[in-house]
């Protein structure tokens, strides 16, 4: 049964359209105030409201700037009941959010398909939304468990093929060989004829060790330039060495690459189950110890596990003593990749990201040092660090007349737990003497779902400090689909797998596009990352998408370099 909010004065008019809408089978709920029509909204959560308090429009409004606050109102439908023709009343009703009217007097008949039209758009509203959902959970799960560049299976669906593997070999007494294989010059590669052809390179690589391995074999690519294979029941070593030997020979044949034909060579570290362990996260470790053992030989080798190979280095705690005196010592330093908009084709904001410059070892990863970071807590200095750093950068360009940008700064799931972050933020704003809406605070869906009742209060808290709220690589955290409406954002940002590549991917293509109108539909503002080429850029630009963020706009770069491009 749908569910009516009546919004009108007690009286045989009232009664009389109770009593046409309860009979067209709506269940009703009444009252003649603003102030309790709200309270009762958001506690019932209607499928449309009809206000009639006021037929000359002054209390229509303040109902429709009240609900406009409401994030889990915004979606209901508004009705008004006016004795007005007057256009001007009815463009600013429009304006602050009514859905349609009705001009007393006017019939039963008026009263009953007015409603019934408003919630047939509704629900188709509803039901787009509903099939982007399904498209998009559907596209997530593969992505969750394959790789999107090579279609094979990622770490996660490895593992679990690994488990299958070693518990059917514990059942029978066999055991169960893992390769992990590394291409040893794709860093070349990518330096030198780019990242495209780098990843010519991984498919045709994929392609290859399918064509050639046992159809019993499970592979996988891990990160970067590692692949996984999994060989159950191998008869023998032998049979492990010859497996070893043909993916030699297969990845040894040139590889036809844009601009130029290249030759890779190969590594292999190979851990035996149960000879070596039987626990998965030792063997996947000891296989990787091997692999770092074959690198230090000549190219083309394979070694298996032993127990004098480290399976465990000292890096990572050497990483970690690093990273602990990089923030007194002023290692860190804040790079801004531009966003472009596709409105005005001009730098509208950035996004702010930290690099770290050690004095000996050069420029370290994020993708090494963030999730140490995170791990140990020291996330919390150093994002604290960033967010004063950007703030007063942001301040300095406006007080010195540069055109204004909004900036965006990553908040991670440790900082999201921080009972003090509004306080921080607060402080850092009033310090800085930045006005809040040049900041955005981007946040993943993953990191909200880990606690979304917490998420969503520290969000609100937020945005009653002026500042700008995004959800960051929308898309693939569908759990937090159902949320969305609840959210206090402004801002969604489509992760680079859905963009990389759309104008080969026609389900990408789809997804994007209705990505696009909801988030549109729901007043907010969308971003696109990891657009590198212009026919990406084209495509989006005809989904009306509002910003873009990649390569094609620009690479990270200074406070300085940006300040140019302004």
């Amino acid at each position: 049964m749908r569910k009516l909010l009546v919004i009108e004065e007690e009286g045989a008019q009232r009664q009389l359209h109770l009593s046409i809408l309860t009979k067209e089978g709506y269940e009703t709920i009444v009252t003649s105030s603003i102030s309790s029509a709200l309270e009762l909204a958001r506690q019932q959560i209607p499928d449309l409201i009809l206000c009639g308090l006021d037929l000359t429009g002054s209390d229509n409004h303040i109902l429709l700037q009240h609900l406009q606050h409401k994030q889990d109102l915004l979606a209901v439908p508004v009705v008004l009941l006016t004795d007005t023709s007057n256009l001007e009343r009815w463009r600013e009703s429009v304006a602050l959010g009514a859905d349609d009217f009705l001009v007393t007097p006017f019939s039963d008949k008026e009263l009953v398909n007015t409603i019934a039209r408003r919630l047939r758009k509704q629900d188709a509203l509803t039901k787009r939304y509903n099939t982007l959902m399904r498209h998009t959970a559907e596209r997530l799960n593969r992505l969750a468990r394959y790789d999107s560049l090579t279609d094979l299976p990622n770490y996660q669906l490895l593992r679990q093929r690994l488990m299958q593997a070693m518990q059917r070999a514990a059942a029978g007494k066999q055991r169960v060989a893992l390769l992990s294989l590394s291409l040893d010059r794709l860093r070349q590669v990518n330096n030198t004829l780019g990242y495209p052809a780098g990843d010519t390179l991984l498919r045709a690589t994929a392609r290859r060790l399918t064509g050639i391995l046992p159809r019993s074999t499970a592979v996988a690519r891990l990160t970067g330039n590692q692949f996984a294979i999994v060989v159950p029941a191998p008869q023998d070593q032998d049979t492990i060495e010859a497996i070893a030997e043909d993916i030699f020979d297969s990845l040894s044949r040139s590889f036809s690459l844009p601009g130029q034909e290249v030759f890779v060579t190969t590594s292999i570290g190979i851990a035996i189950f149960p000879d070596d362990t039987d626990d998965l996260s030792t063997l996947l470790r000891q296989a990787d110890a091997a692999l770092d053992w074959a690198k230090m030989q000549k190219s083309n080798s394979y070694r298996f596990y032993r127990p004098d190979m480290p399976v465990v280095s000292g890096d990572e705690l050497q990483l970690e003593t690093w990273l602990r005196y990089a923030l007194e010592r002023q290692e860190f330093e804040v790079y801004y990749q531009p966003k472009y908009s596709l409105h005005t084709n001009r730098i509208e904001g950035a996004e702010a990201l930290i690099r770290w410059y050690h004095p000996e070892q050069g420029y370290i990863s994020p993708a090494r040092f963030v999730p140490l970071a995170e791990e140990t807590g020291l996330i919390v200095p150093i994002g604290d660090w960033v967010l004063r750093t950007v703030c007063a950068q942001v301040a300095d360009w406006l007080h010195s007349g540069q055109r204004p940008i909004s900036v965006a700064i990553n908040l991670s799931s440790v900082q999201l737990n921080q009972s003090n972050l509004c306080q921080i933020l607060d402080n850092i704003l009033q310090e800085t003497c930045l006005p809040p809406k040049y900041l955005e605070l981007e946040v993943t869906e993953t990191a909200l779902m880990q606690d979304v009742e917490t998420a969503l209060s520290l969000l609100h808290r937020l945005k009653a400090l002026g500042v700008r709220l995004a959800i960051d690589d929308f898309g693939t955290g569908y759990a937090s689909l159902g949320y969305l409406r609840q959210l206090p954002i402004d801002i969604l940002k489509i992760d680079t797998c859905f963009v990389r590549g759309i104008d080969q991917d026609f389900k990408n293509q789809v997804i994007v596009k209705r990505i696009i109108e909801m988030a549109h539909d729901l007043d907010l503002k969308v971003v696109a990352e990891g657009v590198e080429v212009l026919v990406e850029m084209e495509l989006l630009k005809d989904y009306c998408c509002d910003l873009i963020q990649g390569y094609w706009v620009g690479s990270p770069m200074s406070a300085t370099e940006l300040a140019k491009k302004f």
